[in-house]
């Protein structure tokens, strides 16, 4: 009987994981005879013998933990009678085609040996192996080869070549793989370059700012403990109030400090890794100041995710401060020659090393909402892992630019979408530098290269402008909230017209107002505004919302009557004669008033009034600490603690009327009734509580007007505030209305380039 023989290729991210030496034991564990190699394309394999249908069946079930195949396509071939099964040399196609696994965290095996005194890789920091480690921040092109990346300049000493060439290690291919006789080396400089001993821990101890180079750029590291070196890190780094990430020993030392549940561990103990925000556990005493997080109830933590994070775990310190190393709105830091220079007096100490980082990459941040993850910002971890569209193909490759605001552009052709990682606000020439640096290397890596560009409509943001100069390929201009329908409709794979509610801080609307509460009914291909928020003046446009009293003011004087302005008086002791002067000039003359239908400005107002925050020195500050001082109220009246009026906390009064064939969200009840409590005393707590009940209850309302279409999209950065988005979620679920939301990408600017994509698909 003829022995079978076939070709199979395969591919989806099934380089640098292992796949090759599985498939090299699977076919001698089942006697298939052959060869495997690596292909632009993907995995190619030669197999011969009778156990094949078994042999594809494993392929695809037993395949390595971090592989995620996409295709397998099989053919006959021609039986060549091989004696044996082995890899051969990766193969370079002209037209490559392979996905490239994100940046892995440390796994248990390689932090074991780093551990271990009698390891020939004890306490070596760029230990890894094909489960764990660089990946797409070292990679230049495909396939995904050792001479491809950045570790091309470290030739293997004899130990690492050999694991590296034996198909039944671990470190079989394992691109980045070195020892200390070999690859990569760390050094501990001072402020003014010169090299110490050790890797900082001492320096760290001693209340020293390290500034560490990590997988994706420069960190800047401090005792998390020591409230002095926090504050003295803020005041160097101009953070204002923004909240610093943590990275912590263990998930037990992290219980000392904030709630765990079950899927929350699950994403700290991730590959990824991310940085996941955790309510801080108030009824035990915290030990970590409260300087790191000013103002809010939450602690964003990870766990040490490299060699050279667990390394900082040798000395004393649990808890260490890990925020990215850039200057105030700019891009991150991530060569050795920016770190000395940009980080000479912000970091006391410099913990460099020699392996390039080619795609900078901050750390991802996640939220469980509802309970499933929410993303706050898609990078380490993630990226470069696409969106399949297997129910629709791209008729031409696309760009989609996203807005200025949490940059992340995409690239998509055929069925599959490339979103890129966050890059940041796009308001600085460093930063529009670093998004163009990316977008040309982000092309060859996922190969895709565009014919056409979609951009927001915003006449004034960095990226129209970048659109517009381009002047090879058309360009197809996208109205924002329609982008962010499109964003969620696309991640569901839902072509039907749907209802969506978008909650935002701002978007350039077809009247030219500043839309951002937005009732939208349509898909990819159009769309029609049911209703929105009412509008009001914002005094100086976007830029006005950095000071949320005047928001409040302007809201508040449009909304009342003459007599009920009259009592608000006694609420505007934070604005200056003069400010309040001018305030009132601008409205009368309508000098540098945009009228916005914001949700985000709409807390904003509220936080503003109730004198939550008053100054936002970092974007969405003013709506993070009121939901914070909403949910410590929250708290309080669930665990039975005595506070006032905790018997009614009901919504506040709304009103929704049809003008013309819209729905209107009248908000002059609602401040009626805040300003009523706030002259009462009632605390800021129990206001900000009911305001976020309020707004549940009017998106539910809103989304009853249109119940018969049976399915709601949510989308926009206001749906990152979990005490409103669980209660939106509780609401409709009570109405039997089925809810999608953001899977992948984050519910703000960061998802917007998908929807950009999409839609500009269906205008060609």
């Amino acid at each position: 009987m003829t022995s079978k023989a076939k070709k199979i290729y395969l591919n989806g991210i099934v380089q640098g994981v292992g796949f090759r030496p599985f498939v090299f034991k699977l076919a001698e564990e089942l006697n298939l005879k052959g060869w495997v190699n690596n292909s632009s394309k993907g995995v190619t394999i030669h197999a011969e013998g009778e156990n094949m249908d078994c042999f594809l069946q494993r392929l695809v079930s037993d395949s390595p933990p971090l592989a995620k195949i996409l295709m397998v396509r099989t053919e006959e071939a021609n039986f060549e009678n091989f004696c044996s099964f082995h890899i051969t040399r990766s193969e370079a196609q002209q037209d490559a085609d392979v996905l490239i696994s994100p940046d892995v965290a440390t796994c248990q095996d390689c932090l074991h040996e780093i551990l271990d005194k009698n390891n020939r890789r004890f306490e070596y920091p760029f230990t890894n192996c094909t489960n764990c480690g660089p990946r797409y921040t070292i990679i230049r092109d495909v396939p995904y080869d050792r001479a491809q990346t950045t570790m091309s300049t470290f030739p293997m000493c004899e130990s690492c070549a050999a694991e590296y060439q034996d198909p039944r290690d671990r470190r079989f291919h394992a691109q980045p793989v070195a020892c200390e006789e070999c690859g990569p080396k760390v050094q501990l400089l001072d402020s003014s370059g010169r090299l110490i001993p050790g890797m900082g821990v001492d320096q760290l101890v001693q209340g020293g700012i390290l500034a560490v180079k990590g997988l994706g750029g420069f960190h800047l590291v401090c005792d998390a403990g020591n409230r002095e070196a926090i504050e003295r890190l803020r005041q160097r780094k101009e953070r204002g109030a923004k909240p610093f990430a943590l990275m912590v020993r263990s998930i037990e030392k992290a219980r000392q400090e904030v709630l765990i549940d079950k899927k929350e561990e699950e994403l700290l103990l991730s590959p990824a890794a991310p940085i996941v925000i955790l309510e801080r556990n108030q009824n035990q005493a915290n030990l970590l100041p409260d300087n790191i997080a000013p103002g809010i109830h939450t602690l964003g933590m990870m766990l040490p995710y490299t060699p050279i994070h667990h390394l900082l775990f040798k000395g004393p310190l649990d808890f260490l401060i890990m925020t990215s190393a850039n200057l105030s709105g700019r891009p991150l830091i991530y060569t050795n020659e920016e770190a000395l220079t940009l980080l000479n007096g912000i970091a006391d100490y410099i913990l460099v090393h020699d392996r390039d980082i080619y795609h900078p990459c901050d750390d991802s941040v996640i939220q469980l909402i509802g309970g499933e993850a929410v993303y706050f910002r898609r990078a380490r971890g993630y990226v470069p892992l696409p969106i399949s569209l297997t129910s629709s193909k791209l008729k031409k490759s696309i760009l989609g630019l996203g807005g200025d605001l949490k940059n992340a552009f995409c690239l998509a052709d055929d069925q599959r979408a490339f979103v890129s990682q966050y890059l940041g606000d796009m308001e600085s020439f460093e930063t529009m530098e670093r998004f163009q640096q990316e977008l040309e290397s982000f092309q060859r890596v996922v190969n895709v290269t565009p014919t056409v560009i979609a951009y927001d409509q915003h006449p004034n943001y960095h990226s129209t402008r970048f659109a517009l100069e381009q002047e090879q390929q058309p360009k197809i201009p996208i109205q924002h909230h329609h982008a962010h329908l499109a964003s969620v409709l696309g991640e569901w794979e839902l072509s039907d017209p749907t209802l969506g509610i978008i909650c935002d801080g701002t978007g350039f609307g077809e009247d030219r107002c500043i839309w951002g509460f937005e009732v939208l009914y349509g898909n990819a291909a159009s769309y029609e505004r049911k209703g929105h928020l009412e509008y009001l003046p914002l005094p100086g446009g976007d830029a006005g919302a950095k000071h949320p009293v005047r928001i409040a003011y302007a809201y508040l004087k449009t909304l009342l009557t003459g007599e009920e302005w009259t009592k608000t008086l006694p609420l505007w002791h934070s604005l200056l004669p003069n400010e309040r002067k001018i305030l009132d000039r601008q409205l009368e003359k309508d000098i540098q008033i945009f009228q916005t239908s914001s949700a985000g400005r709409l807390f904003d107002a509220l936080s503003g009034l109730l004198g939550i925050c008053t100054e936002v020195t970092y974007e969405g500050q003013a709506a993070i600490e009121l939901e914070s001082t909403a949910t410590l109220f929250l708290r309080q009246v669930n665990s039975g603690g005595k506070n006032e009026g905790t018997e009614d906390v009901s919504e506040y009064p709304y009103e929704i009327r049809l003008e013309g064939n819209e729905y209107i969200l009248g908000v002059a009840p609602l401040f009626q009734a805040i300003v009523h409590d706030c002259l009462q005393g009632v605390s800021r707590g129990k206001i900000a509580y009911r305001f976020h009940l309020t707004i549940a209850g009017a998106i539910t309302a809103l989304a009853m007007q249109f119940q018969h279409h049976g399915l709601l999209a949510l989308s926009g950065g206001v749906f990152q505030n979990k005490l409103l988005t669980e209660a939106v979620l509780q609401n409709l679920k009570d109405k039997n209305i089925k809810v999608i939301r953001s899977r992948t990408l984050p519910p703000g600017d960061g998802g917007l380039a998908f929807g950009q994509v999409l839609i500009a698909n269906e205008v060609l």
